[in-house]
């Protein structure tokens, strides 16, 4: 097994404090408060919040220190128009396609912790799993660029998605079986139909938010 080293720890403990809510105030993003919070020295936090800013999870600016970066309703918009553009894509390109027995056993695991999770009104675990579920439809496609795409987008948002479940309560059950719904389409080969439910799924999701 590979040794973590401090600035990897560093990275994924700060990566989720910011996208599940912990850190929701610029000032809480001080050194002083991440080496206390972490208890860990300043090099390994310096160098995971470089990372952090790289992907976009937060601003480093000369003068102005680190900060949180708001999104607008038009930048959540056009991210989900993204969504909706690249994930319809992929859904219709896996459905002409055969699974892997491995892969769907996958996600027969997934929809199964996230049916558990729906059912407890875990929002935060719902979320992961969610999350790993979108991730994965473009993993299984195996394209690259559209991975990275996913994966930035999913970061981004991540904590617009706890935002919708627990705006509506209702949500976490219909997503759930909206993907399931997505899944069963994609397995049958209705490519059009798992486009279109795709589709309005992310469609839901951004009225929501933007409205």
């Amino acid at each position: 097994m590979a040794t973590v080293t401090l600035k990897e720890k560093a990275y994924e403990q700060l990566r989720a404090l910011i996208l599940e809510g912990t850190i929701n105030s610029n000032d809480q993003l001080t050194e002083k408060y991440l080496v206390d919070l972490l208890q860990m020295s300043r090099t390994p936090i310096r160098s995971a919040l470089e990372k952090l800013a790289a992907e976009g999870l937060l601003n480093m600016e000369p003068n102005k220190g680190l900060s949180l970066p708001g999104l607008s309703l038009q930048r959540v918009a056009d991210f989900f128009d993204l969504r909706m553009a690249l994930e319809g894509y992929i859904v219709h390109k896996l459905a002409n396609r055969k699974l892997p027995p491995e892969e769907i056993a996958w996600f027969r695991e997934n929809l199964r912790v996230q049916e558990e999770t729906a059912s407890q009104h875990d929002y935060l675990a719902f979320t992961h799993a969610d999350s790993e579920f979108h991730r994965r439809l473009a993993l299984v496609y195996e394209n690259e660029e559209m991975v990275q795409m996913m994966n930035n987008l999913q970061d981004r948002l991540f904590q617009l998605a706890l935002k919708v479940l627990r705006k509506d309560t209702n949500r976490i059950q219909n997503s759930y079986r909206d993907h399931l719904e997505i899944f069963e389409l994609i397995l049958a080969g209705e490519a059009d139909e798992a486009k279109r439910r795709m589709i309005e799924h992310q469609e839901y999701a951004a009225r929501i938010l933007v409205f």
